[in-house]
């Protein structure tokens, strides 16, 4: 199975829409799936975001080395926005950790990402998320690192505001 962690709702309607997923009403935290694919609404932060992998697998059969995708968005310095990266190396801000996803051969950019405790409007060189670290440390219990994976899309930069 595919599981999708997004952190709001309109992270996960396209996928949802896409899939024609169903809401699943048995859960405590907001899932939808078909037979094949899951979406959990997590809320945002690492977290939350650790929170609704556990959430997922204990919902799904407890099946371990299931696909994990974190889908969301991202603010750098200067990425337009709309670019669609994928994250080769994870920096923790807080506990000053880094983790180090599978580089995979996908045909998609990867570039490093820092997750912050709140946001932040200082850009870098790096991605910036607030989702990363927890999703990435959860999924990494219940999974190898080759089925663990991110989408991050540029959602704001020095010249457009996330606000």
């Amino acid at each position: 199975m595919i599981h999708f962690i997004v952190a709001t709702d309109s992270e996960a309607r396209p996928v949802i829409d896409l899939f024609k997923l169903k809401k699943l009403l048995s859960s405590k935290v907001i899932i939808y799936n078909n037979k094949d694919i899951s979406v959990t609404v997590s809320g945002i932060g690492k977290l939350n975001s650790a929170i609704g992998v556990t959430q997922t697998f204990y919902e799904f059969s407890k099946e371990i080395n299931n696909c994990w995708i974190n889908l969301g968005l991202a603010g750098h310095q200067s990425y337009k926005l709309g670019k669609i990266f994928s994250v080769k190396k994870i920096q923790d801000i807080e506990d000053m950790k880094s983790y180090y996803p599978y580089v995979s051969d996908f045909n998609i950019e990867y570039e490093e990402c820092i997750t912050l405790a709140k946001q932040k409007k200082e850009y870098s060189s790096k991605l910036y998320d607030m989702e990363s670290s927890g999703f990435f440390q959860a999924a990494n219990k219940f999974s190898s690192k080759e089925l663990i994976h991110f989408i991050k899309i540029i959602s704001d930069n020095r010249s457009n505001s996330i606000d």
